[in-house]
């Protein structure tokens, strides 16, 4: 266990982190500093068992995912499109609006918000209905046609390519289904910040006080909640759904959100959830978090 001081990421601010087995991670952080000052950086690390590694970049990555295809690699995106894929291969850096194809018709402006890997393959999205797939080290593929340019993204999840979901701001959702988005109606209009697929089938989609709703295709029910916090997580572990805001962790019980009981030693931020391969990390600006389903340990 470390301690918060001891810790590498002692007076950084966690932005974003993936796990991919319980021996193995990545975490994006800045120095609160240079981040005041508007100063564009990265302070990456490579987390494994329990050594990190450090390294650092001269643009703001703001989420990760890890890749399989088009081979083994971590994939990072800043909101203003400068990205980085690092495989065994080596480390492409550029920027995802201008190696994006086809090109637009109209240029749109908005900031990318998330990418995620699904099938193997990462995803980014952002503001303005823009959605993008990586095909290979330099090679973006635009896939948003059909979506407006009032759909501010926030999220993307899918079971594969061929069924994705979008959510973001107003309650919108789009299913992208056989290469056609349409819209769904979901029954809400606060902002959805999350959307997980399940292994079990299911679309759960998260937001804004302490909106929860569940789905798939055209079919979505809201599950109404006492607890009334922003959601900014969702991850799928040990066959529950946990779900996370920034003053704590939830699991959903019988469809109801129950507090998680972190023991002797709980985190004081939370934020997004990753999970993987036996392992679910809470990931807060001053926390990080390993649950193996039976105990939490701190990582920093």
């Amino acid at each position: 266990m470390a301690s918060n001081e001891s810790s590498p990421l002692a007076g950084l601010l966690v932005r974003a982190a993936v796990v991919r087995d319980p021996a193995l991670g990545f975490v994006l952080a800045c120095d609160p500093k240079l981040a005041a000052a508007d100063v564009d950086h990265t302070i990456s690390f490579r987390w494994k068992s329990g050594v990190f590694n450090a390294g650092r970049a001269k643009y703001s990555a703001i989420a990760l995912c890890i890749v399989e295809r088009p081979e083994y690699g971590v994939v990072k995106v800043s909101a203003s499109g400068v990205y980085s894929v690092e495989t065994r291969s080596g480390i492409a850096v550029s920027n995802l609006f201008r190696d994006a194809s086809p090109a637009r018709s109209s240029p749109r402006f908005g900031d990318l918000r998330s990418v995620v890997a699904i099938d193997g393959r990462a995803y980014a999205v952002g503001f303005e209905g823009m959605v993008f797939r990586l095909d290979g080290p330099n090679r973006w593929a635009r896939i948003d046609e059909g979506l407006p340019e009032s759909f501010d993204i926030e999220a993307l999840d899918g079971f594969s390519d061929d069924e994705l979901y979008a959510v973001g701001f107003g309650g919108q959702a789009w299913a992208r289904v056989n290469q056609v988005w349409e819209p769904l109606d979901v029954g809400v209009n606060t902002v959805l910040t999350s959307v997980h697929c399940s292994e079990h089938g299911d679309v759960h989609a998260a937001g804004h006080r302490g909106v929860l709703i569940r789905g798939r295709g055209a079919m979505w029910e809201v599950l109404p909640q006492d607890m009334k916090k922003d959601i900014w997580g969702l991850a799928w572990f040990g066959g529950q759904l946990y779900v996370s805001t920034l003053s704590g962790l939830y699991r959903l019980v019988d469809d109801l959100l129950e507090p998680v009981d972190f023991g002797a030693d709980p985190p004081k931020t939370t934020y997004r959830l990753s999970a993987a391969n036996g392992v679910l990390w809470s990931i807060g600006a001053k926390d990080l978090m390993a649950f193996d389903g039976v105990r939490w340990s701190r990582i920093a």
